[in-house]
């Protein structure tokens, strides 16, 4: 049997051995770890190299520790020259930097003085500022009342219109450099009214200007105003159908087949009154006289004072202009087909009244001659028999009728 102290001694020996193991194992462990880092660094920085160059945007120079009563008389911009991961610069935009100028013992009017600029995120650095300092111009403030103008940008809508607007207030308070309040000639309220057709009222941020319409950089209080704008509906819309006025009278054989207008039909717009006065919408006259085609015409069209139409006032007139149709009578001489030698007949009666149909103008020009009446007495024998005549026309006429329907055909030998 062991000894106790041999027990301690093998015991101790195990706790030895496993110690150096765990040692040997961290320091695996954080050598690994150490490795990764390391690796994780390069890789990141060959898919996203750092980038450096000067910033697009230009940057306001805000003035600080500004002399009590003195304000500068306008802003200066800058740029800043930056180094950041390729990926941070696509994000950049004006308002992650900050640019300052301290005022503070400035006692002379102006000034050269360095700008400090700085970026208002952790992963840029600014390298240098482009220009590096600027000229800073100071004047007392100065504090006037102007008047409050409504400038409409954009009317109301066809059909409405402003019968009255308001702003309140009427003046405002300007104060800022001496110079520009001294160039501020109003302040302004931007109006716009496209698609209004009801009345409003609501604040409106206002605009100090000069003269000539430019805005100046000066303090407005209060920098809002209240407009009201009374709108009201002043003429209205209604569709009336073209009716053409033709005057005169086609050639004779002719008629006015059709009258048409394009556009067929026109929005009308006027007071109420003034479209209650429209019965027929008319345009122009267009002569026909002796005409024998169709007739084609722009024409205006006739308004009432105070009416008004959506697009041109001109229409395209077409007069379809055809021949008339008509029928007319023609007696003609019934002639016999397939006679035989030898054989006699006689004819009761010997002609017949043919009526045709057409276009007047071939009616009028048809002679009788191009008009046949026959019959065929072929085979027939002795005797007395009742033949339907056959008519043969030219081709642009249509037989209407014939009278009387059938004549008499005797037969008798020679």
């Amino acid at each position: 049997m062991r000894s106790l102290t041999d027990l301690m001694k093998a015991a101790l020996g195990i706790v030895r051995d496993a110690f150096d193991i765990v040692r040997h194992t961290m320091t695996l462990g954080l050598l690994s770890l150490a490795l990764a880092v390391v690796i994780w660094f390069v890789v990141s920085d060959a898919q996203n190299p750092p980038k450096r160059g000067l910033f697009a945007g230009m940057i306001a120079v805000q003035a600080v520790n500004v002399p009590q009563g003195k304000a500068p008389v306008e802003t200066a911009q800058v740029q800043v020259e930056i180094t950041t991961d390729a990926d941070v610069w696509d994000e950049l935009s004006i308002r992650d930097f900050k640019a300052t100028v301290d005022l503070s013992g400035m006692t002379q009017t102006q000034a050269n003085l360095p700008v400090q600029a700085a970026a208002l995120r952790n992963d840029v650095n600014i390298v240098r500022v482009v220009p590096s300092s600027v000229d800073v111009v100071l004047e007392p403030v100065t504090t006037e009342r102007k008047p409050v103008k409504i400038n409409t940008v954009a009317v109301a809508p066809a059909g409405f219109s402003v019968t009255d607007q308001k702003v309140s207030p009427e003046t405002v308070q300007v104060s800022g450099p001496q110079s520009l309040v001294e160039q501020t000639d109003a302040v302004w309220v931007d109006l716009n009214l496209t698609g209004t057709q009801v009345s409003i009222e609501r604040d409106f941020v206002l605009t100090a200007r000069d003269k000539d319409g430019r805005p100046v950089d000066v303090h407005i209080e209060p920098n809002t105003a209240k407009v009201s704008v009374t709108i009201a509906r002043t003429e209205w819309v209604l569709t009336f159908p073209v009716n053409p006025s033709i005057s005169g009278n086609v050639a004779a054989g002719y008629r006015v087949a059709a009258v048409e207008a394009d556009p067929p039909f026109v929005n009308v717009r006027g007071p109420v009154d003034v479209l209650q006065s429209i019965s027929v919408l008319t345009t122009d006259t267009i002569p026909v006289d002796g005409a024998e085609s169709d007739v084609q015409r722009s024409v205006q069209l006739r308004l009432p004072p105070g009416a008004t139409v959506d697009g041109s006032t001109e229409v395209v007139v077409s007069v379809r202009v055809e021949p008339a149709q008509g029928q007319r009578n023609f007696q003609i001489a019934v002639q016999t087909t397939g006679l035989k030698q030898g054989v006699a007949v006689s004819l009761a009666p010997d002609s017949v009244t043919v009526t045709v149909a057409g276009p007047l103008p071939v009616l009028n020009a048809l002679a009788g001659d191009a008009i046949t009446t026959r019959v065929d007495v072929t085979d027939l024998t002795p005797g007395t028999h009742q033949l339907t005549p056959k008519i043969e026309l030219p081709s642009d006429v249509q037989l209407v009728g014939i009278a009387p329907p059938d004549v008499q055909v005797t037969v008798s030998a020679q």
